[in-house]
């Protein structure tokens, strides 16, 4: 259950342009950067940031990565085309239930995409 290729955001330029150019939202378990790509035409796309600074133990880094790809593709149109979304990961993540999560993604996904 992998995420399709062209939905995955791979390139170090496309995440330091979102860092610079899109919006940062702070949720609380975890921190969005949400922007538009350079290209209105491509799917949503998403990526996820978890440093092991923040979340020593692989285990939990990898539990942490699933838990935000599942979060994306349970409302994966949600995030229209043309928009790209790079989740970065807290520890409280990991605390937290999964409908709870789906809940702060969602509504931070609606703020800034009206």
């Amino acid at each position: 259950m992998r995420l399709p290729r062209e939905r995955r955001i791979r390139a170090s330029a496309d995440f330091s342009r979102l860092r610079q150019s899109g919006s940062r939202l702070d949720c609380g378990p975890f921190v969005l950067n949400v922007g538009q790509a350079q290209s209105a035409k491509t799917k949503a796309r998403f990526a996820v940031i978890v440093a092991k600074k923040s979340i020593p133990l692989a285990v939990n880094r990898n539990r942490a990565k699933r838990l935000a790809r599942e979060i994306f593709r349970n409302d994966a149109e949600l995030l229209p085309d043309g928009w790209e979304c790079v989740l970065i990961a807290r520890p409280s993540m990991l605390k937290k239930s999964f409908p709870s999560l789906v809940k702060i993604y969602n509504s931070a996904i609606k703020s800034v995409v009206k």
